[in-house]
């Protein structure tokens, strides 16, 4: 419990030992800190001495180009921060979270019962609010008080305060005085309120907390998709880089040189293999690859008289295939569009998970792909009309056939530090996708589609589906193929 440094006797008198004791119980500083302070705040302001009290104790700072910004209003975060600094809590460490500033001193005083549920941080808080962070971090019993000096309302809290002297009121003009508990408070008045809480009321004693280790702040890790353009396509694995690099950057054309010479027949197998290789680069860039999901390539040179070609050049091309499950294609302008809301959909979905803590960077690679597995799963539902199947349907529309769940899910998991990939298969006869990720020497399965039920249930998420290996996909129940056991790939 607290401990009243001077307790009323009559409320005649009251003023007068108040301001005794506000003049006697203040922490000596010099007038040179003071002044030195806060370029906007001056001697002859009403709060100057408040102010210049609560800076020189380290409770309250201002800004960095040296003003105080006095007339400011008080958000709930500042207010309740302040107040439990006034009191001698130290709550840094609470939450192991660095962000966002007041995410230790607010989850501590939620986690107290100092801050009602649903109040909003960020909200400027009222004169009302503030009493009641101070009585509560206080400890005080308001329901001892029988003062009832207010005009405008009968609050314990209010009156409470009004006994310890840390409130007066606001003076109507005929005698009564108003407490306007849902006015705003300002800087300033926050400091006073503070200065006259400290010389009345013994601070509370409020068990130590034990830091927790700080969650280092997560920033999206677009790494997989920086992928560098080939100089020429040389070899195989140029061809796979350079459908890559196209698909990761969203390049709709792009010309390369074909060093060396080649007969008709050499020329015509490497645009064979240049356009098998575009395979490839789909399972590791499925969630563009959805949007781009038509390809084209063309090319030149110059040819001699012994029927050789030389200096050759291929372009390549990407676009939104026309006539996919019904729809029409979309314009370069649009299906760019479609892919920057997707992309931006996902950045704050993710962002948010780990702001929330769902995500953790001290998470494993199968921890954090599991939470976004049931993310997907539980925020999509199964398109059973086969019109929507690109991650903007799964992300915006929040339904899509397999290739838009697998596509939100892979880069959703790439961008969160998870290098998850696609594949592509039969089961049951028809064509399917799913992702796949390769951890410690092996291959292991997620199939986010499966995991969510057709009809849609919310809530419900099938873990069968997640971390599964190739065997067991392969020889299970609904045993499915792998395209990449069969696709053509160049020696």
């Amino acid at each position: 419990m607290f401990h009243k440094k001077t307790r009323k006797k009559l409320g005649t008198i009251l003023c007068l030992l108040l301001l005794i004791s506000i003049t006697a119980g203040l922490l000596p500083f010099t007038q040179a800190e003071a002044a030195s302070s806060f370029t906007d705040v001056s001697t002859d302001s009403y709060y100057y001495t408040e102010v210049s009290a609560m800076a020189s104790q380290n409770i309250i700072s201002g800004y960095g180009d040296g003003t105080f910004l006095p007339q400011n209003p008080v958000k709930n975060a500042e207010a309740v921060k302040l107040v439990v600094g006034m009191a001698g809590v130290n709550t840094v460490g609470y939450t192991g979270k660095a962000a966002p500033w007041y995410v230790d001193v607010w989850t501590w005083a939620q986690d107290n019962g100092i801050v009602p549920a649903g109040t909003q941080p960020e909200a400027y808080a009222t004169r009302e609010q503030i009493c009641a962070y101070i009585t509560a971090v206080y400890q005080m019993d308001t329901s001892a008080t029988a003062t009832d000096v207010f005009s405008d309302t009968s609050s314990k809290i209010a009156n409470t305060l009004y006994d310890y002297g840390v409130v007066k009121g606001i003076d109507n003009g005929d005698g009564t005085v108003s407490f306007g508990g849902g006015q705003n408070v300002k800087r300033c008045d926050i400091c006073i309120m503070l200065y006259r809480l400290d010389a009345q009321v013994q601070k509370p004693y409020w068990p130590a907390i034990t830091p927790k280790p700080v969650e280092p702040v997560f920033t999206l890790d677009k790494s997989h998709y920086a992928v560098a353009k080939p100089a020429s396509l040389s070899s195989y694995d140029d061809y796979i880089q350079a459908w890559s690099y196209m698909l990761a950057n969203k390049v709709l054309s792009q010309t390369f040189a074909l060093p060396g010479g080649y007969t008709e027949a050499q020329l015509n197998a490497t645009r064979r293999d240049i356009q098998s290789a575009y395979n490839y680069a789909a399972l590791n860039y499925m969630e563009y690859a959805a949007f781009l999901n038509s390809w084209g390539l063309s090319t030149s040179g110059r040819g001699d008289k012994n029927g050789r070609v030389s200096d050759v050049s291929v372009t390549l091309k990407l676009a939104n295939a026309s006539g996919l499950y019904g729809n029409e294609s979309l314009s370069s302008t649009e299906v760019l569009s479609e892919i920057a809301i997707f992309e931006q959909t996902c950045d704050e979905i993710v962002s948010r998970l780990y702001k929330e803590g769902a995500l953790k960077t001290s998470m494993t690679v199968k921890e954090k792909a599991y939470v976004l597995y049931r993310y997907v799963a539980l925020n999509t539902a199964y398109d059973q009309t086969y019109r929507y199947y690109n991650g903007y349907d799964a992300a915006v529309r929040h339904t899509a056939v397999c290739q838009g769940y697998t596509s939100m899910y892979n880069y959703l998991c790439n961008i969160a530090g998870v290098p998850m990939e696609a594949m592509t298969g039969e089961v049951n006869g028809g064509g399917h996708a799913w992702s796949r990720i390769y951890q410690n020497g092996t291959y292991y399965n997620v199939d986010v589609t499966w995991a969510d039920p057709v009809p849609d249930r919310p809530g419900y998420c099938d873990d069968r589906w997640f971390w599964v290996s190739d065997q067991q996909l392969k020889t299970g129940p609904d045993p499915r193929t792998f395209d990449i056991d069969t696709m053509h790939r160049a020696a």
